[in-house]
């Protein structure tokens, strides 16, 4: 099986349109998305829409339930807040309805999706330490991740040991080996931090054992006007440039 993982986009079109492109020709099995469909960009049907399309097994994020769950929004900073009380008042009802109908885990043949983290959605994996909260929940060899925007993964060999931590803000390949489990963000398709302003996303083959992370060109001065467009908090649409 190949699968196309995408995490983190955010209401940014351009940006999941140019991911997409991208998987067409890699002969992907099914998509698995991480969660963060909708916030911050201003195409959140769309981009929804697109997702559904895909038929992705897909997990909600904590800006997907902000969305949908009033008061939600109240743990984010004004900027998000703004854009979160724009996105819920964008929604179909069917989307609507979609994206509350999202469970924050899931399983897939010995692959668990996590939001934040295993036991926490809400959860920011950044340090090793972080990540080892997560280890000590996860039942498979397996589990990919969102939420930070980085593009990254964590090796860990069980015992006292801390996972080791592995950047790749510039994408970059992990070659799974027995007798470890593997924490794996793919980075975030609308709106990466970690430095490098293009798309992220990766693809897993389970025959490989291997995951490639990738990082793409997309229009992001046409995800700039969009905001721009519809009121949205200007810094969110002009921290796109920079990837920060």
């Amino acid at each position: 099986m190949r699968y196309g993982i995408i995490s983190d986009i955010h209401g940014n079109l351009p940006a999941l349109q140019q991911v997409l492109t991208a998987l067409a020709p890699e002969r992907i099995d099914q998509y698995l998305c991480l969660g963060d469909i909708v916030g911050y960009g201003a195409s959140p049907n769309e981009c929804c829409q697109t997702i559904r399309e895909l038929e992705a097994l897909c997990i909600r994020g904590n800006h997907d339930e902000a969305a949908v769950r009033p008061g939600k929004e109240d743990w984010f900073n004004p900027e998000a807040r703004a854009c979160l009380l724009w996105t819920r008042q964008q929604l179909t009802q069917e989307n609507s309805q979609w994206v509350a109908s999202l469970e924050p885990t899931a399983q897939v043949k010995g692959i668990t999706l996590c939001h934040g983290s295993v036991p926490d959605p809400d959860y920011y994996t950044i340090t090793p330490y972080d990540a080892n909260y997560s280890f000590q929940a996860l039942s498979t060899s397996l589990a990919f991740f969102g939420h930070t925007h980085y593009a990254e993964w964590f090796r860990y060999s069980g015992g006292d040991e801390l996972p080791s931590r592995h950047p790749h803000p510039e994408g970059g390949t992990c070659e799974m080996e027995a007798g470890y489990q593997y924490l794996i963000n793919p980075g975030a398709v609308g709106q990466p931090r970690d430095g490098n302003r293009q798309a992220s996303f990766a693809i897993y083959d389970d025959q490989q054992q291997q995951v490639v992370v990738h990082r793409i060109e997309y229009d992001i001065r046409a995800a700039q006007q969009k905001m721009f467009a519809a009121g949205l908090p200007p810094s969110m649409a002009w921290r796109l440039s920079s990837g920060i």
